[in-house]
């Protein structure tokens, strides 16, 4: 074993590390740490670089990572498994770590402003719940963390952000230089309207932060949008917008006037969901009538919900632009269990024609589209692989139109398979089998992956699930096909779940993934 550790220690600290990266995965770092001393010291970097506490009970030093790992965590992960989180709906749920059932009581703000600031690599922290519930975080724990010197990254998952208070300045004036900021929400939408001051306080948050922020993302519900209009962002790279869109009376600018200050922006990805009653066209980038200069020449990703034909957005995209996204949000396929909250109109083939054809970007790699078939539908997917022949991922959600011929499944298999570089297609065509909501259509599945069958082609087809209390469908997936050839040489090869596949089982999906 000595002469094995002698020879660790001729590797330089690059090899070292590379060889230390390959066996983390599937704990194999964690083998190799227990072989001796000297590797577990050199492996501590890599192997406690990222760390996870869960917080059942108010977070202390006996419930939190011992000392000795501090110097070593770059990412960390708090995650509140507290039993307060049920008190907004049982309410008369005895409270153990609180006073207000809308605030948790496990994330100690004194004992994470002296503790994180000990740990010298620290950069990233992520701060969540995995529940469906309406539960909050403080202002004191948010500043706890945000004032942390080193910190860079911070991720904000299924809170309330600070619902009870405003910020005072002095707290403000000591947060931490941030480059990016997530505040994520997948499961509520409409509670955090309910709770204002949530916008608010993200406004002034970000504001501080609007010289270094590079990627922010935030519910739409209280995307603080003065706040972004009414400052500069240099650095701003990404910004994504994330829920159900209320049109402002009082601030209606169009987008391409709200993020007019971000020069540097690459990525903008608005998925956003239409409550009932609220037209398309609010949902506009550049509307016809709106005098302004295309603010984003460095624009590379886009992704809008319900495109609108006379958006002037897409006859001004960068040619270099690599990735476009038109898809409803949420999926239309997820719209009937969601029909008394959201609508989803959903923009017909000659519709997404006359969009697509005012798009020239040649170089575009990945593209996804969603729309109902009409007449136009065969001259659609012509005019998608002729002005788009680099593409290497295609997502199309096609529904069937009513009253009049769809194209045959036959038909869409050969016009995609003219998209010779192609290495991902994922599809929800609405075949009929489909309505039973049982198991996805073997026919179809069977034609696409016959017409479309390369060596390294990889077809994704969407279920949708069955409906579960209007919130979620149950079970949606995306399933990997192959082509398995038949013994009778006479026979078609069929096309099944692809065995070889680690998603075998599919890939859980949800109308507000991100």
């Amino acid at each position: 074993m000595e002469t094995e550790i002698d020879t660790f220690r001729h590797l330089n600290t690059d090899v070292l590390l590379q060889l230390f990266e390959h066996l983390r995965p599937d704990r194999g770092l964690r083998s190799l740490s227990m072989s001796c001393r000297w590797i577990r010291q050199e492996t501590a970097p890599v192997l406690f670089r990222s760390c996870l506490v869960i917080a059942k009970r108010p977070i202390c030093a006996e419930r939190f990572l011992p000392p000795s790992l501090w110097p070593y965590v770059s990412h960390l992960s708090l995650r509140d498994d507290c039993p307060d989180m049920l008190a907004m709906k049982v309410r008369k749920r005895r409270l153990r770590f609180t006073d207000d059932p809308l605030l948790c009581g496990t994330m100690d703000p004194v004992f994470l402003n002296a503790t994180l600031r000990a740990m010298p690599r620290l950069c990233s922290v992520n701060l969540a719940f995995h529940s469906r519930e309406i539960h909050g975080m403080g202002w004191e724990t948010l500043s706890a963390i945000l004032s942390i010197p080193c910190l860079r990254s911070l991720t904000v998952a299924q809170f309330l952000f600070s619902p009870r208070q405003s910020p005072p300045d002095a707290s403000l004036g000591s947060l931490a230089p941030l480059t990016t900021f997530r505040f994520e929400h997948r499961a509520i939408r409409r509670e955090l309207r309910q709770y204002p001051l949530q916008e608010d306080t993200l406004g002034l948050v970000i504001g501080r932060l609007q010289h270094t922020l590079e990627t922010l993302l935030l519910p739409n519900e209280v995307t603080p949008f003065k706040s972004l209009a009414g400052n500069r962002w240099p650095q701003m790279k990404e910004l994504h917008l994330i829920g159900e869109f209320h049109p402002d009376p009082d601030f209606p600018v169009p987008f391409v006037a709200l993020f007019a200050g971000m020069p540097k922006l690459r990525i903008l990805r608005l998925k956003l969901s239409l409550p009932i009653g609220i037209d398309k066209q609010v949902l506009q980038l550049w509307p016809k009538a709106y005098h302004a200069q295309f603010p984003w020449p460095d624009l590379d990703n886009l992704t809008m919900s319900f495109p609108c034909f006379d958006d002037r957005i897409y006859s001004h995209l960068p040619q270099t632009m690599r990735h476009l996204s038109l898809r409803c949000t949420p999926h239309h396929c997820f719209i009937p269990w969601a029909q008394y909250y959201v609508h989803s109109p959903l923009p017909d083939a000659s519709e997404m024609l006359e969009i697509l054809s005012k798009v020239d970007t040649p170089h575009l790699e990945r593209l996804e589209v969603e729309y109902r078939a009409d007449f136009a539908e065969d001259d659609l997917l012509l005019c998608i692989t002729k002005r788009f022949p680099q593409l290497t991922l295609l997502e199309i959600h096609r529904f069937r139109s009513q009253g009049s011929s769809d194209l045959a499944i036959t038909d869409i298999a050969l016009r995609l398979a003219r998209l010779q570089n192609l290495r991902t297609l994922r599809a929800y065509l609405d075949t009929p089998e489909d309505d039973t909501g049982a198991t996805l259509p073997q026919t179809a599945t069977n034609i696409l992956a016959c017409k479309l069958a390369r060596p390294d082609l990889r077809l994704w087809l969407l279920h949708p699930g069955d409906v579960l209390e209007y919130y979620y469908p149950l079970d949606a997936r995306w399933y990997r096909y192959c082509l398995v050839p038949e013994q009778d040489i006479n026979r078609e090869p069929r096309a099944e779940n692809d065995p070889s596949s680690h998603s075998r089982e599919g890939v859980p999906t949800y109308p507000y993934n991100d």
